[in-house]
């Protein structure tokens, strides 16, 4: 590489890094973002699969960093954005070496895939915050660049640094190791360099002891909480137990049916057409078909057969992040399309004369201004997404949590959120800021089983468990009075006192409704205001979410007042429902002045078609 390729080489990587600092969080974030702020400060565990290099080059990032006096949630954040940076530059680096011809076209074809990458919305989005994407697209590039010059040896010990970073490297063996046979058909008969290259690849590998090793209560304490008199403990060092963790299969994620996955094909096609754009999907044709011509077959081998692979993966996968997994898609892309930008520099070239005579030397090259022309599409997807990913003022998670500290709630509470994400940044003031201790966090599926299988059993086994420690909601959740007795703490805490269903309704009834039984209810009226409460009980699951409808009659079968909700809310919907619950559902009805109300017909309905649940219930009032 020559000196003026170098010289561009650090201007990509300035420009870049300039671009993702200006746009970067500027501290606390909360789901994984969060997590990872915190778990890499303590050399602490994350969750499932672990990530032990990118917690261990992380946190000494961040000890680095608080040494000048940054947080370590910045520090983490801008470890993203520097090697979001670096991986852009590098894939200049790595398509110089692969195109071919004369400088000026090398060069815009390289520098074209650079951009394109640098702006990708969700690679941009990933090097903003404290995630592991940028880093893993830094370790793809970089395999790719020691697959493209041969370093065996090299290139084994990235892909075993890769695989302690993330499982998804994974999908790129079988392309490499085809593109390697390409390359050189005999290159696996050489014995020693074969076992060379299994050694340096697999030694990486103990990386992941880090695991065992900072699983305890000392280095994690966010996975040993106390719950009552008892110890929440979400890692136990055993052997299946590691295997699950590393394997990701103690987070429960599955993979959808083969007619599901197909079904997705929509979604997917619609990304690469977001992120591309028509012009780049043009591009990426004309780089493929350069490659295909030149028969570039180790570079077509590994390029599209990890498209084929990581896509096929994505379209089964049944987890909420898999926009992120579309990133090594969307850089197999640029470099296609910085092959169709270096195809389309190199050719069309006209002279200046005609004369056959005349000295021949070209006065311009069409070509190179019709690729210069394509250097509007990294324009307007930087111009497009600068305002919709600029994240220098996200500090939501860290205003959320000052408030709720600053409420505050007593010190040995147990916190509850229905969503994990708000709940981690209370484990990185924990565990990094020295706030909040002897709090307890609990959110949904933080431990797999039914004691947590959603917002209204976690609650139900905090207070199960708590002992003498309050437990209170970290926000109102409308819809949860069905299930417990709240009143509002500190603002904006919610406590929990019990279950709902300790009251004791004081008309008692035995009703048969569908899956579920009516067994008692209260007539409140107020002035021209009534209250009704119904206390279920439920026998058997429902599939759908209903909705409640509560109407009172006169003596002469009129219709005073209605009042329709779904009981349970967002929080608590009906098919949240569980065989053995016994739920309080309230309604308030307006009554008409001089009106006697004489009869209540409850029933449940879902749906637009308004399918009811089951026959209605009529009851005498007072009967």
């Amino acid at each position: 590489m020559t000196r003026i390729d170098r010289q561009i080489a650090w201007l990509i990587f300035a420009l870049a890094l300039a671009l993702y600092v200006r746009t970067m969080a500027p501290g606390l974030l909360d789901g994984d973002a969060g997590e990872f702020q915190m778990a890499a400060w303590r050399f602490g565990m994350a969750h499932a699969t672990g990530y032990p290099l990118y917690l261990l080059a992380g946190g000494a990032w961040q000890h680095l960093l608080a040494l000048v006096g940054i947080a370590p949630s910045t520090a983490l954040n801008a470890f993203s954005a520097l090697t979001g940076a670096t991986a852009v530059a590098l894939l200049y680096v790595l398509m110089l070496g692969w195109l071919p011809g004369g400088d000026t076209p090398r060069r815009m074809g390289a520098v074209f895939s650079a951009s394109l990458l640098a702006v990708n919305p969700t690679f941009w989005s990933q090097s903003l915050i404290a995630e592991v994407y940028a880093l893993h697209a830094l370790f793809v590039i970089a395999i790719l660049w020691a697959f493209r010059h041969r370093r065996r040896v090299f290139l084994a010990l990235l892909v075993g640094l890769s695989l302690t970073h993330h499982a998804m490297t994974l999908l790129l063996l079988p392309p490499l190791l085809t593109g390697l046979f390409l390359q050189e058909r005999r290159w696996w008969q050489s014995g020693r360099r074969v076992a060379a290259m299994a050694l340096t690849g697999l030694l990486p590998l103990l990386l992941y002891l880090y695991i065992p090793l900072r699983s305890g209560p000392d280095a994690s304490p966010w996975y040993h909480q106390r719950l009552g008199d008892e110890t929440l403990t979400l890692y136990t060092n055993t052997w299946p137990a590691f295997v699950d963790f590393v394997t990701g299969r103690s987070i429960s994620v599955g993979f959808y049916s083969p007619a599901q996955a197909l079904a997705n094909l929509g979604n997917g096609w619609f990304l690469w057409r977001l992120h591309l754009t028509w012009i780049g999907l043009l591009l990426a044709a004309v780089g493929l078909y350069t490659f295909w011509r030149g028969r570039n077959w180790p570079v077509l081998a590994v390029t599209v057969g990890y498209v084929l692979l990581q896509q096929g993966f994505n379209l089964a996968y049944a987890i909420g992040d898999i926009l992120v997994y579309y990133i090594p898609l969307y850089l197999m892309a640029a470099i296609w399309c910085g092959q169709g930008a270096h195809t389309i520099a190199s050719s069309f070239r006209f002279e200046s004369s005609t004369d056959s005579a005349a000295d021949p030397a070209p006065s311009a090259a069409l070509g190179v201004w019709i690729a210069l022309a394509c250097f509007v599409l990294p324009v307007n997807l930087g111009r497009d997404y600068y305002p919709r990913l600029n994240q220098s003022t996200a500090n939501t998670a860290q205003q959320m949590w000052d408030a709720i500290l600053a409420a505050p709630p007593p010190a040995d509470a147990i916190l509850v959120s229905n969503d994990r994400n708000e709940l981690v940044p209370l484990f990185y003031m924990q565990a990094v800021e020295g706030r909040g201790h002897g709090f307890t966090g609990l959110f949904p599926l933080i431990r797999a089983g039914g004691d947590f299988v959603d917002i209204g059993a976690t609650v139900e086994t905090a207070l199960r468990h708590a002992g003498d420690q309050p437990v209170l909601l970290i926000k109102p959740m409308p819809g949860l009075e069905i299930k417990f007795d709240l009143t509002p703490g500190p603002d904006p805490l919610v406590r929990v006192n019990g279950l709902a269903a300790d009251w004791a309704p004081p008309t008692q009834l035995d009703a048969r409704f569908g899956p579920l039984r009516l067994a008692g209810y209260a007539w409140r009226p107020a002035g021209e205001q009534a209250e009704v409460a119904l206390r279920w009980e439920v026998i058997a699951s429902l599939e759908d979410d209903y909705t409640t409808t509560v109407q009172i009659f006169d003596a002469q079968g009129e219709k005073l007042a209605q009042h329709d909700a779904p009981p349970g809310g967002v929080y608590y919907p009906t098919s949240h429902w569980k065989p053995g619950e016994t739920l309080v559902e309230r309604h308030t009805l307006t009554v008409p002045a001089g009106s006697t109300p004489v009869r209540l017909l409850v029933g449940m309905y879902a749906g637009p078609e308004l399918t009811p649940l089951a026959p209605g219930l009529e009851i005498a009032i007072g009967g």
